[in-house]
């Protein structure tokens, strides 16, 4: 990895580029989508470190960066205190595996956890790594805390109005219903057959049905609707060797949209049972 403008510090055998906005240049901004909230903080000459939580999931967070690596690595991650801090001490955050071709690069979900808490009490997380040209250089990306904290009443109320669940989906389909009907199409049967099969096969998860409607109707008949959904989904999946015990039915009515507004196109989209694939116990 070589960009243009890079800091050198060091000895010509061991340099360091390192990434980093400056105090003027920092900025983290927020981005409310239905079902998604991003938090994300542009690295001049490098890309985008970005937080991201999904309705149904717990926090992300990846670089975004224009050149993959081209051999696998691992970096790490530390929190380093802020030069015109008074006291504190840097820590250890862990390692990561960077996966050769593969952009972004993804941080495992407790370490951005503790990505977003360092920057929340002030701290500068460092990422480095091996750079992916001769492995000769020190990459160091450093995430700046400055104005993370004005920004976080924002993301916090966009998060708020994600869908909270006490699990953290393995795998998450999608199976879609004309309007006000709970019939499974061909789409849908072929979707389920797949999950079941799985299911036959592994028997280490269990399957959770979400069951929604579109905004059209009054909010008891959206909320049967989509219980109607969900139970429907459960009735074919038992029918094809799934047991009562591994299905758990949820249903939440119009109240969590996939996508938001209104049409034919927008309404199609929310006729829906989510499917998560979930861990036993």
């Amino acid at each position: 990895m070589c960009l243009p403008g890079l800091l050198f510090a060091g000895s010509a055998a061991g340099r360091v580029q390192q990434f980093h906005a400056s105090w003027e240049q920092s900025s983290w901004t927020v981005v409310a989508a239905a079902q998604r909230c991003t938090l994300t903080h542009e690295i001049p000459r490098f890309g985008r470190a970005r937080f991201e939580q999904q309705s149904g999931h717990r926090l992300q967070f990846s670089l975004l960066v224009d050149q993959p690596p081209i051999e696998d690595g691992t970096a790490r991650i530390h929190a380093a205190v802020l030069p015109w801090t008074h006291g504190g001490q840097g820590r250890l955050l862990g390692n990561f595996t960077l996966h050769k071709g593969k952009t972004p690069l993804e941080v495992p979900r407790e370490q951005a956890q503790r990505l977003y808490d360092e920057l929340e009490s002030g701290m500068k997380p460092v990422i480095e790594f091996s750079d992916w040209g001769d492995a000769r250089d020190e990459v160091q990306v450093s995430l700046m805390p400055v104005r993370f904290r004005q920004a976080l009443p924002e993301f916090l109320h966009c998060t708020a109005g994600l869908l909270q669940l006490d699990f953290e989906p393995l795998a998450e389909q999608t199976v879609l219903f004309t309007t006000n009907s709970t019939g499974l199409s061909r789409a849908t049967r072929r979707v389920l057959e797949e999950v079941a099969r799985k299911y036959r096969k592994q028997h280490d998860f269990r399957i959770v049905l979400g069951g929604h409607a579109d905004d059209r109707g009054t909010s008891g008949y959206n909320m049967d609707l989509s219980r109607r959904r969900a139970d429907m989904v459960a009735r074919y999946l038992r029918s094809r060797g799934v047991p009562s015990k591994a299905v758990d039915t949820r249903y939440f009515g119009a109240a969590e949209p996939l996508v938001a507004g209104s049409g034919e196109q927008v309404w199609a989209r929310n006729r829906r049972v989510t499917v998560w694939l979930a861990a036993t116990g």
